[in-house]
């Protein structure tokens, strides 16, 4: 087919969509032919706050492209991921299954962390996967970034050898091309290619730090005008998954131009998130240049809540660290919370003719472990008999039609209260309707919040509700019994600084 039979047929599905707008998404989307099965891009940022962006209230961060994103989508305020630290929720998108299912409910890191916190070192590679899933059916899978859910550098980083040599390679997760970093296989050292793992940590290479978004976007890119010129009938599945604006952060003086006159840390992550936005709009920028803008299913949100400014022990990784200014535009709580500032996070979903153009869904909850079985549907893969994912198809709601769920969200987080915090969260979290219920295993925390009238989560109500509170709270620790046992948890802060564990690691690599 030749780009102008290509263009034709665009413009005859788009115009069939307006006379069967009422049809499920799949029944609009599936068909024999690759061609009528969408392209999927899904961008990821890290660390991004519900409030960082100007078209989710922002009074000063910059982001045209998103917001344009948005302005040609929809704008969802009630999406959830399924953790408040990176690998969590990212283990939920890749297998649309709670987390702690797989052991993963804090970050990846080095191994006595892993195995401190007892958690696996790498995301099982027999999950059940999306990129695999779609791979199945002929899509032509990608990930490009930050992957973070087993591998990576080698080198002794400020805290010791980080990631696992024995990890598998991002490849065998199901993706035909990788480049990425916090994982084995292809990555970046110094702003080059690198064809494998090497001894610079990714948050201590300078040149990661200040151009990881451009270096992504660039390999995204380059995949998709290859793949556009040699497969243009075969549909595409990319994770664009960013670093930014994780710490540490280290803008150039032409990024920091928009907020020269902007005192810090505000000047330097304002920065970061409008380069972030930037390179984001290359990238659309590419798919509108290729002509399958209207053939792709962009999907854009973050991997948890905006991290907060601390005083920086032992000034590691210098003042970089402290330069957090992200916000949850009035939630309560930051990343590493339950709070809905740790957990609920922007989503902007565009397909021109599927997705509605303009518009703000202020009611569907949705959450991460939707996506799996809502792109599988989309990309008309067979469900799997063996397979029963948490979440639910949510195509309906990216159409714009009416839709709610059938049964709660849960979520765990076994190192909510290791960390001496009066105001850290209780461990335990259940989502049904406008109820939010968060408790600890042993019942000495219980908390009760309507969020339809209190999106801050200033009210406990659990004892103004109690039938509300304890049918939530049966249902959340029935849903805990299903998980795998805990193991030991060292009870001490995930944040510790003790010298003595860290050093000998140091020294071993130094060597």
């Amino acid at each position: 087919m030749n780009r102008a039979q290509k263009i034709a047929r665009t413009l005859l599905i788009s115009w069939s969509i307006v006379l069967v707008i009422g049809l499920p998404l799949r029944a609009v989307a599936a068909n024999d032919d690759n061609q009528t099965r969408p392209n999927i891009l899904l961008l990821l940022a890290d660390d991004l706050g519900y409030g960082d962006l100007a078209c989710y209230g922002h009074p000063t961060i910059q982001t045209p492209h998103l917001d344009r994103l948005a302005d040609e989508g929809t704008l969802f305020r009630q999406f959830y991921v399924n953790g408040s630290v990176c690998s969590p929720s990212r283990a939920a998108l890749m297998t649309g299954h709670y987390p702690s299912r797989q052991r993963i409910f804090n970050h990846l890191a080095w191994g006595y962390h892993n195995r401190d916190c007892g958690m696996p070192n790498w995301l099982d590679p027999g999950a059940i996967q999306l990129p695999r899933r779609l791979r199945s059916t002929g899509y032509r899978t990608a990930h490009f970034g930050k992957w973070h859910l087993g591998g990576g550098s080698s080198g002794a980083g400020t805290f010791g050898v980080v990631g696992d040599p024995a990890a598998p390679p991002v490849a065998d997760y199901g993706y035909d091309v990788v480049r990425i970093t916090l994982g084995n296989g292809p990555t970046w050292k110094l702003g080059q290619h690198w064809p494998q793992r090497h001894e610079i940590y990714q948050y201590e290479d300078p040149q990661w730090t200040t151009h990881s978004s451009r270096l992504i976007v660039d390999e995204t890119i380059a995949f998709l005008e290859e793949h556009t010129r040699t497969r243009a009938a075969q549909p595409f599945f990319a994770n664009v998954w960013f670093k930014d604006p994780h710490v540490p952060l280290d803008p150039t003086p032409e990024q920091r131009a928009l907020y020269a006159d902007l005192p810090e840390p505000q000047q330097t992550y304002y920065s970061v998130v409008s380069n972030l936005d930037a390179q984001i709009g290359r990238l659309l920028g590419t798919l509108e240049q290729l002509g399958v803008a209207g053939e792709t299913l962009v999907i854009f949100t973050s991997d948890n809540g905006p991290s907060v400014s601390k005083p920086n022990p032992s000034g590691l990784l210098a003042a970089r660290l402290t330069a957090v200014a992200g916000v949850t535009g009035g939630l309560r709580g930051h990343k590493r919370s339950m709070y809905d500032g740790g957990i609920r996070v922007p989503l902007i979903v565009r397909q021109p003719g599927i997705v509605p153009a303009g518009r703000v869904d202020a009611e569907s909850v949705l959450t991460a472990v939707d996506l799996l079985p809502t792109l599988c549907h989309i990309g008309d893969v067979p469900p799997a008999a063996d397979y029963q994912p948490d979440g639910e198809n949510i195509a309906d709601a990216l159409q714009g039609q009416a839709w709610s769920r059938t049964r709660p969200i849960f979520w765990e987080y076994r190192l909510a209260n290791l960390d001496d915090d009066s105001k850290a969260s209780p461990m335990l979290v259940a989502r049904q309707g406008k109820w939010k219920l968060l408790m600890n295993p042993s019942r000495n925390r219980i908390e009760l919040f309507n969020l339809q009238a209190d999106a801050g989560e200033d009210h406990n109500l659990a004892t103004e509700h109690p039938q509300v509170a304890e049918r939530l709270a049966t249902q959340l620790l029935a849903w805990k019994a299903t998980l795998p046992p805990e193991t030991h948890v060292r009870q001490e802060s995930v944040k510790d600084t003790n010298e003595q564990r860290w050093a000998p690691q140091r020294k071993a690599v130094q060597r």
